[in-house]
């Protein structure tokens, strides 16, 4: 099985339905780069799958509701089903990871066997778990980065049987997981926020519509809440206001059409929502401080470097 290369390691819908692997074997494995180019983050997002993954170079500060972890070279991190984050590399300095998004099928095998009830379906379901950085001082963490590093590269040199090695190697993960965490199995039974579904839902309507005229009563409408109180749950949330984080979003999404596409500015302005190509421009130099033109010949000059 592939692994994929990519800025975002999210679809461009933001809750990631993109398939992982094959429904036989729900796998995905990504090598990100953050801050390769001037669009620096992975948006807020989520997924039903769990996520684990590895930092090979740089610092990535990887963001939750109320959590912030700094996961350097060499240490990893396990985020939980169904949990909102988001991303950014450290001091605007190139960080890249290795990842696997995988359905927790691949563990339990069928639904309600003894490993679903007694180890799979726990954790997904523990509030206090919802995200755990792997550091270096920890034994235990040495070991689960070690496991996230050999599924990763079963699954990418995808030799005959890879399928069982990387199953075995999350498997000892999780392991690692429950058997380090058993309080906290037993006592923390997840509970989403009202404040985190409202947002969840609320991103995911601005991910499906960005490239129409979105104002911020269509924004609260999703939910069914005033414009004030859908202003206080985004910034209480995610730290910014809904306005802010469409404009963020159709602009990493027009970065991507101007270094994948030959699109000319008029159309990507179109497809990402914008009212005209000189506010298009406006917005993208203000906040990416170069015009897009400019930066479709910087991403090309990195791409052809590269090559």
């Amino acid at each position: 099985m592939a692994v994929k290369s990519c800025s975002l390691n999210i679809n461009m819908k933001g809750y990631e339905k993109d398939n992982r692997g094959t429904p036989m074997f729900p796998c995905g494995g990504y090598k990100t780069i953050v801050g390769d180019s001037i669009i620096q983050n992975i948006p807020w997002h989520w997924h039903e799958e769990v996520e684990v993954l590895v930092v090979c170079s740089g610092i990535l500060k990887l963001e939750l509701i109320g959590q912030c972890h700094d996961i350097r070279e060499g240490e990893g991190a396990f985020i939980n089903s169904n949990v909102l984050q988001s991303a950014v590399n450290f001091n605007k300095e190139s960080c890249e990871i290795k990842s696997l998004v995988f359905h927790s099928n691949i563990i339990a095998g069928m639904i309600q066997s003894a490993l679903d009830q007694r180890y799979v379906h726990p954790l997904l379901n523990c509030s206090k778990l919802t995200c755990i950085h792997f550091g270096s001082e920890i034994k235990w963490h040495r070991e689960a980065v070690q496991c996230i590093i050999n599924a990763y590269n079963y699954y990418q040199n995808e030799l005959y049987g890879y399928e069982l090695l990387v199953r075995n190697s999350l498997s000892k993960l999780w392991y690692l997981i429950v058997s380090n965490n058993k309080r906290a199995l037993v006592e923390h039974q997840k509970s989403d926020n009202i404040n985190a579904v409202r947002v969840k839902n609320m991103i995911t309507y601005i991910h499906d519509n960005y490239e129409a005229q979105i104002q911020l009563k269509n924004i609260a409408g999703v939910v069914a809440i005033s414009e004030r109180e859908c202003l206080r749950c985004f910034k209480k949330t995610i730290g910014i206001t809904p306005i802010k984080y469409l404009l963020g979003y159709r602009l990493s999404v027009a970065a991507g059409l101007l270094t994948n596409s030959n699109l000319n500015i008029t159309e990507i302005s179109k497809q990402t929502g914008f009212e005209s190509p000189s506010h298009f421009s406006f917005f993208f130099k203000k906040l990416i401080e170069m015009t897009p033109s400019d930066y479709r010949k910087s991403a090309k000059n990195i791409l052809f470097h590269k090559a």
